[in-house]
């Protein structure tokens, strides 16, 4: 007997045998979910770390893969062409079935061929500066040693005709030796400006790549906003520049109210679209370069502002409940409202980072625990 004949299937006309399979069915939708809000995840965070290529931009590539997101979620148009169609909101949803599996694959498969392909030419070019810059090296020391050899014989030929007594040789070999290193330390200066302003030019443009890359680095996949390690150092750097120059600032954290209940109701594809809607907000509400805003963990944000004088943090921290109480976010069929608590800390001569944060806290935490909807102002 093998080792599953000892499972009796009950036959398929019994009540109990309906019970099992309205049982497995209701199973399977909740594995089917769970495995597409996985897919989507993923597709979001791929989108969003994406950089520029030949094939496709970074901004082109975060478009296609929110529309595939769209569609294996809600079954909209695939985007198999290169422009996304413009009646998307008004074509019939495509079932399961239908969905192109296959293409969304295709896609993922040929853009990581794309940006494998980028990155070996980056790394080709960066082994081409290296390559080029010891070539450069390797030929400077050599002509610098051949010229070395001549400057050397022309100055102990001087140191020979010196120690003759005729005056009109020494005169001339002087002359010499002296044409000859001004030729040689000209023919120097000018190759070492030629290379450095060579190696210059690439190593900027090199810089470039790299900084581009640090700042993908330092924002956060789902909001771009800046993210959490990006918060600490510049909260660090901004108190330090406050104790030197005497330049108020202060610390906001907003955390949004019940946020689990949204992510219940709507999964956590309507959530992440809160947050996104939440984080342009606060853009749109501090516009200023000197203003930065981050996505401090899950719901939570963190506003670091200079300038800003302590009477007028209550109107600021106030801007962003009644933007916040205002919104109406369309998802789906549905329409979600919500509200946020702030805490807010003013920076001190005396603080560290770990200090003001946890002020800042404090008066988040309270701001929630007098009933949420609220601005708390650390004293």
């Amino acid at each position: 007997m093998g080792l599953f004949s000892r499972v009796r299937q009950a036959p398929t006309d019994t009540p109990a045998a309906e019970d099992a399979e309205s049982v497995n069915t209701g199973t399977d939708e909740v594995i089917r979910d769970r495995v597409l809000d996985t897919l989507a995840g993923m597709l979001r965070t791929y989108g969003s770390r994406g950089f520029d290529i030949d094939a496709m931009d970074a901004t082109e590539l975060q478009r296609r893969c929110e529309a595939w997101v769209r569609h294996i979620l809600t079954g909209t148009p695939a985007p198999l062409g290169e422009q996304q169609p413009d009646d998307e909101e008004q074509a019939e949803p495509v079932s399961m079935d239908q969905r192109h599996w296959a293409d969304l694959q295709l896609f993922f498969r040929s853009h990581r061929r794309d940006e494998q392909a980028a990155v070996l030419d980056r790394a080709e070019g960066m082994r081409g500066l290296i390559s080029e810059m010891t070539s450069g090296l390797r030929s400077a020391i050599s002509d610098d040693n051949a010229k070395d050899e001549l400057v050397t014989r022309e100055m102990a030929t001087l140191s020979t005709v010196v120690e003759s007594d005729s005056l009109e040789d020494i005169r001339m070999q002087l002359a010499r030796t002296v044409d000859v290193v001004s030729q040689v330390v000209r023919e120097r200066h000018a190759r070492y400006e030629a290379q450095l302003e060579l190696m210059g030019e690439r190593v900027h443009n090199l810089r470039a790549d790299l900084v581009a890359m640090r700042e993908k680095a330092s924002l956060d996949a789902l909001t771009h906003l800046h993210n959490r390690g990006a918060f600490d150092d510049v909260l660090a750097r901004q108190i330090d520049f406050s104790f030197l120059s005497g330049q108020p600032m202060a610390l906001l954290m907003v955390d949004l109210d019940n946020f689990k209940g949204i992510n219940d109701n709507y999964g956590h594809p309507g959530g992440d679209h809160v947050l996104q809607v939440i984080a342009n907000t606060l853009i749109q509400l501090f516009p200023r370069r000197s203003d930065f805003i981050a996505r401090y963990g899950g719901e939570e944000f963190a506003l670091i502002l200079v300038d800003a004088e302590p009477h007028d943090l209550e109107s600021l921290g106030e801007r962003i409940l009644k933007a916040v109480r205002a919104l109406n976010i369309d998802y789906l069929d549905s329409t979600i409202t919500l509200t946020c608590s702030v805490g807010v800390a003013i920076g001190t001569p005396q603080d560290s980072s770990e200090t003001l944060l946890r002020r800042a806290d404090q008066a988040l935490y309270q701001a929630k625990q007098d009933g949420r909807d609220r601005l708390v102002l650390y004293d």
